[in-house]
This record gives structure tokens, sequence and C-alpha cells, in this order.
């Protein structure tokens, strides 16, 4: 399986933690647009690839079966459809674009090609939170009511494409859609309206990107949720992200948090316990196997363009101040 690097931007690591776990795989190419960069990473983890500043030398130059695309998010469009256009499996950075029209032309050019496509919402395969989905399904907190998610992240030092609104899409499409993915896949409950809020409040070197954000859905079941998304975490907190998910139903409580090892679980039946998540898993691992076996990935392309049209959705409505149908 020969792999190619388009951008190392985002969570290129996926890749390279899976390599030990894939049969023949191989980076045989790099990019990123920093003078240097791309060199350097091949140095230090894949010395037989071939380093260019620009990803479309890459692809015109490389015979590629699966490109990882991790450059900054308002190119993916463009560099999704190049690959698709060219036979390249593409496991793309999230989201998949930054505009529904964009959208709509990925979502074109995959369903005229063969190719498989996921998208990094690595989160799904943490052990936690397909523990919680599992004891949702079982049946463990009855039927899901509220759901609250959180992703708070420090400031620290950002890039330049990440301050404006073109080359970066915004708070919600780019953080927020890890919560919302989570709160829509571990109850296994669509969306069926939201409304939003964004700003930039504290963060002015942030330019037009926002440092808080709150997403409000509704699901098919009448059930509500929020996400909280901002970049306020003081730099003395214990972690980068303090991610947390917590979903209350009928006859219980299940929750997990970034610090915790475990699953929190209260229910009817039982004072508040906890519950050994079990191991992670990593997503590259899986869509290689959905390539080569013809398996059905966890993150599918179908998920890719559904949660990537549903935070556009929710970043217009905080946008528009409007409610948005998502059905």
């Amino acid at each position: 399986m020969q792999i190619g690097i388009i951008g190392l931007k985002g969570h290129y690591g996926e890749c390279l933690n899976a390599l030990p776990h894939v049969k023949d795989a191989k980076i045989v190419a790099v990019s990123d647009d920093r003078p240097g960069a791309a060199e350097k990473f091949c140095t230090a983890n894949a010395p037989d690839a071939q380093a260019y500043e620009d990803w479309r030398h890459l692809i015109e130059h490389e015979m590629l079966d699966v490109a990882v695309v991790c450059d900054e998010n308002g190119r993916r469009a463009e560099q999704v459809l190049e690959l698709l256009k060219r036979g390249v499996h593409v496991c793309a950075e999230k989201p998949l674009t930054t505009t529904l029209e964009d959208l709509r032309r990925v979502e074109t050019a995959l369903a005229a090609s063969k190719c498989k496509l996921t998208m990094l919402l690595v989160m799904r395969h943490m052990g936690k939170y397909a523990r919680m989905r599992e004891l949702i399904a079982d049946g463990a907190i009855g039927e899901p009511g509220m759901l609250t998610a959180q992703k708070s992240y420090r400031f620290g030092e950002r890039p330049a494409w990440q301050k404006t609104r073109a080359r970066h899409g915004g708070t919600i499409p780019y953080v927020g859609i890890h919560a919302l993915d989570l709160m829509q896949w571990v109850p296994n409950v669509p969306f069926t309206t939201a409304a939003a809020f964004h700003a930039n409040v504290a963060r002015p070197e942030y330019g037009e990107t926002e440092d808080t954000a709150t997403v409000l859905v509704q699901y098919r079941n009448g059930a509500t949720g929020s996400a909280r998304i901002d970049y306020l975490l003081p730099e003395l907190f214990a972690v980068h992200g303090d991610d947390r998910l917590r979903i209350a139903g009928g006859d219980g409580v299940v929750e997990a948090q970034r610090t915790w090892d475990k699953i929190s679980l209260t229910t009817r039946k039982k004072s508040t316990y906890t519950i050994d998540p079990g191991p992670d898993t990593n997503l590259f691992v899986d869509f290689a196997k959905s390539i080569r076996e013809g398996t059905t990935p966890r993150m599918t392309a179908a998920d890719a363009i559904a949660m990537t049209r549903m935070v556009l959705l929710a970043r217009d409505a905080a946008d528009h101040k409007k409610v948005v149908e998502l059905t």
C-alpha cells in the first residue's frame, strides 16, 4: 500500500501509528508548503519517501494507493477532488470541505469514482466512546434524552491559516465536529434540527476565527443536546483538551472525560460506579482493512459527508442567527 501525506497540519499521526499494523504499507511521499517541513518529517519517519513543497507536484509524480490529506482546511476540497480524479483512496482531515458548494462537488466526484474515503474523526476509535455506545445500545441508561459534550482547548500558538474564515472554515466545523459526531454516533440517534452561536470574545489575535461556540441540537426521538466549544482553557490545565461527554437517559446517566481513565455510570438500580472502557483502536488501520477486504469502516464516506454538512449548516446558523433543519 503506497501512501502519500499531503500536508503536515492535522492528525497524520494516525497513519504513522498504523504502519506497523498494516501489511506492506509504506509512506512514499510527503508534501508541506513550509520550507523544509516535509524533508524533516521524512528524515524522522520515512527516510525513503520523497519530499515536496507543492502538493500538486506530489500527486503528479507519485503513484499512490491512499492519500492522507492534512493540509489547510480551505485547500482540502481541491486536493480531495484531484485525488479522486486519479483513483486514489482518501483519508482526509476534518471538515471534509469548508463550504456546502464544495461538499456537493466532492460528493458528486466520490459517487462517480471507485475510491473509498474516510475522515479523521479519531474519537470514534477511542475505547471510552465505543464502550459508551455499547452500553447505550444494551439499554444501560434507557432512551437517551439529554446529551452534552465539550471540546475546550488551550489557545497555544496558532498558525496564520487558522485566523481567517476562508483558510480555516470556523471553529464549529474544525473543532465542534468532534463533539457533534460523538453526540450522534454514541447514542446512534440522528439529529433533526440545530441552532448555534459563536464569537471571538477573548482572542483578538485569532482574527476572524471564533474562540467560543455553542451548538444546540434536537434529535429524532425528541432528545436535546448541546456542544460547548472553546479555546479558553488555561495553559496550566492538566491536558491540552478538556473533552467531556455526558448522556442522560430514562434509566441512567453515562459520562466520560478526557482526564478520566474510566467511564462513569449511574442507573436506577445501582449508584455511580466506573467501567473499564477497553483499548483504543486506530482509524487508519480500520480504513486500510476496508480497502483490502471490502469491510465497512467505522467512519464511512457517508458519515464524513453527513457530519461535514451538519457542521457547515451549524456554522451558518450561528452566522445568521437562525434554526436550521438537518434532515
